[in-house]
C-alpha cells in the first residue's frame, strides 16, 4: 500500500507539470527528479491538495526559512527545503547598481517563465524586479497580473522568493515592491520518495515603494 501511494504522489507531480511520468527507480529512498520543476503547486499536487487560498496575511517565518522539521513522534514533516547559502553575508557583496538582470515591464512574464525552464542559464544571477507583494501560505512571491503562467502561483505572473525581512504592514497583491535578489535553486523534499531542484529568489533587499507601477502586464 505504502509503494502505491507514492506511485500515486510521483504521478500527481509529474503530470501537472510535464505531462508525462519519469521512471523513478527505487522504493523507500528519496530519489532526485532532474527534470521536474518544483512549485508551490506541484507540492500541493504531491500532497493531493487542491490549490489552496491565498493568505492575506504574511506568515512569519517563511515556509522556506524553516528547513526540516520534525513532530512529536519524530517523523519529518514535508515537504522541507535546503538552501545553501547566507543571506546576510549575500547583502553585504550584492552588486546593488548594476545587477546581471533588470527585470522591466516588457517581456515580464516571458523572462519569468525562462527562468523555470532554462533555468541553468540564470543560476546565481543578480537580479532587480518590481512588482507586487504576494504571500501564500507562508510563502512569498513577488509579481504582477497578466497571461495565465504555467509555472506561476495564485493567479500572478510570479516568483517565489525567500527573505529574511519583516513584511508587517505589507499587503497581499497591493503593496508594490522592489526586489534585489540571485536566482538559487534549492533541494525541495515533497515526501520520503520525491526530492526536486526548487527555483527562487534569495532575497537580500526587499523595498516598499510609495507608488505603483505597471501592475498588469502583456507578456
Amino acid at each position: 500500500m505504502e509503494r502505491k501511494r507514492a506511485l500515486r504522489l510521483k504521478r500527481w507531480a509529474f503530470y501537472l507539470l510535464l505531462g508525462m511520468l519519469p521512471v523513478l527507480g527505487g522504493c523507500g529512498r528519496e530519489q532526485v527528479a532532474d527534470n521536474m520543476i518544483l512549485t508551490h503547486k506541484t507540492v500541493q499536487a504531491a500532497q493531493g491538495k487542491a490549490p489552496q487560498e491565498v493568505q492575506p496575511v504574511p506568515v512569519e517565518p517563511s515556509v522556506l526559512s524553516k528547513g526540516m522539521e520534525k513532530d512529536s513522534q519524530g517523523n519529518i514533516i514535508y515537504p522541507y527545503f535546503e538552501m545553501k547559502y547566507d543571506i546576510a553575508k549575500d547583502e553585504k557583496t550584492f552588486p546593488y547598481d548594476h545587477p546581471d538582470i533588470v527585470v522591466g515591464d516588457a517581456h515580464y512574464m516571458t523572462q519569468i517563465n525562462d527562468w523555470y525552464m532554462h533555468f541553468n542559464n540564470y543560476h546565481d544571477k543578480t537580479v532587480v524586479i518590481e512588482g507586487y507583494f504576494l504571500t501564500i501560505n507562508g510563502h512569498y512571491f513577488i509579481g504582477r497580473n497578466g497571461p495565465t503562467c504555467p509555472y506561476c502561483t495564485g493567479g500572478y505572473v510570479d516568483f517565489e522568493f525567500n527573505s529574511r525581512q519583516d513584511f508587517t504592514g505589507y499587503i497581499h497583491g497591493d503593496t508594490w515592491i522592489r526586489l534585489y535578489g540571485i536566482l538559487r535553486e534549492g533541494m525541495g523534499h515533497i515526501s520520503k520518495d520525491i526530492t526536486a531542484p526548487f527555483y527562487h529568489l534569495e532575497a537580500v533587499k526587499v523595498e516598499k515603494i510609495p507608488y505603483n507601477g505597471k501592475g498588469t502586464i502583456a507578456d
